[in-house]
């Protein structure tokens, strides 16, 4: 049995965590999936000052001595309600973390939960469009859609409302440094076109001369490329790499050929999506400092924090215009469509689909991302 389950970390609990509560079912359980428990004993350090703090905190059992020097310190118990938010605030690196009884914290993959808050919201788009245009076809054809509803409720009543497979195909594609900045709403449309194909060894995926059509992902195994055919000097790419795009971009011949070295795993994408989900920029970013720039040379610059109350009352930021992403499409007709709004990084991932909800309405977004 494993520690999640020992300890009964289920998703019924943990969505009493923000922003845990935020994210849908499937979601949320992916989130734990990819969590790590930390047990510790009564009196045990469980970080030192030196000790990097990479990941999201929540404290479910126990107490917490944080201790910033030598007369000042506090004592954090899992019963507090600060404790329902991430820890991080409370034990900076720097401080020393003790604990004052037996208990166990969960360690949560940050990034992962960037990501899953973003795919919530998109997701929940989504939702809201086909609602609508299911609606608009009801007026149209009424019994069309009646059938249609009928073949919904038997496939959701056969369990089909969460492919675990699927979700974890298209996790391990979000895992390429090339996807970070990819738009939560685009999510499921570009890897639901990207094909997943088994290689052998020795099989030629790219060949020098050849007109570009697909761009590829390496999942597993490895391979080597050659320039000009020659073997004697092969360079070799493994897993998390990808290639292909230089004559997908370029619209030229391919300039390598491409060999893999041993039985592996290839995601591809053809020509056109790729163009269109991938090489397209579809969001804007500025760093913070270009942003401090233009609000000083723009008065009609104003800064947008879309994080949820919850959030933003346990964090504030200030000289700001807070608007929960949850209530944004609801307040777009009372925003300034003269202005420019740049989405603070507390949002993290969720700020690409507040800019995706503004463009879709003539609205002008940055999102501040310092790399």
């Amino acid at each position: 049995m494993s520690l999640h389950a020992s300890m009964n970390i289920t998703d019924q609990l943990m969505s009493r965590y923000s922003p845990l509560s935020q994210l849908s079912k499937k979601y949320l359980n992916q989130v734990i999936k990819r969590s790590k428990v930390m047990t510790f004993g009564g009196g045990e350090v469980v970080f030192d000052k030196s000790a990097k703090r990479t990941d999201t905190y929540y404290l479910l059992k126990g107490a917490l001595k944080i201790k910033k020097n030598i007369i000042s310190s506090t004592t954090i118990d899992s019963a507090d309600p600060d404790c329902l938010f991430p820890l991080n605030g409370k034990m900076p690196e720097g401080v020393t973390v003790t604990a004052q009884e037996p208990g166990h914290m969960l360690a949560v993959d940050g990034v992962f939960l960037d990501r899953a808050l973003a795919w919530t919201e998109a997701e929940a788009k989504q939702d809201q469009e086909e609602k609508a245009a299911k609606a608009e076809k009801v007026q149209q054809q009424p019994l069309q859609v009646e059938q249609e509803e009928d073949v919904a409720e038997v496939v959701e009543e056969a369990g089909a409302d969460f492919d675990e497979a699927y979700f974890d195909w298209m996790a391990s594609l979000l895992e390429f440094p090339l996807f970070f900045n990819l738009p939560p709403a685009n999510v499921e449309k570009v890897f639901a076109r990207f094909e997943r194909i088994e290689v052998n060894k020795g099989q030629v995926i790219i060949k020098e001369g050849d007109e570009g059509d697909y761009f590829y992902l390496l999942i597993e195994g490895g391979a080597r490329v050659l320039i000009g055919g020659d073997e004697s000097k092969p360079i070799r790419v493994s897993k998390g790499s990808y290639f292909g795009e230089e004559a997908l971009v370029s619209d030229t011949v391919r300039s390598a050929t491409i060999i893999m070295s041993e039985d592996g795993v290839l995601a591809r994408l053809d020509k056109k999506s790729f163009q269109s989900l991938l090489h397209d920029p579809l969001v804007n970013y500025v760093s913070l400092a270009e942003f401090r720039k233009r609000a000083a040379e723009d008065s009609k610059s104003t800064l947008l924090d879309i994080r949820s109350t919850a959030e933003f009352e346990h964090s504030p930021l200030p000289k700001c215009l807070h608007v929960p992403l949850a209530d944004l499409r609801d307040k777009i007709a009372g925003l300034d469509k003269s202005a420019t709004y740049y989405l603070s990084q507390e949002g993290g991932r969720r700020n690409d689909v507040a800019a995706h909800i503004l463009y879709q309405n003539g609205i002008q977004a940055f999102v501040i991302r310092d790399e």
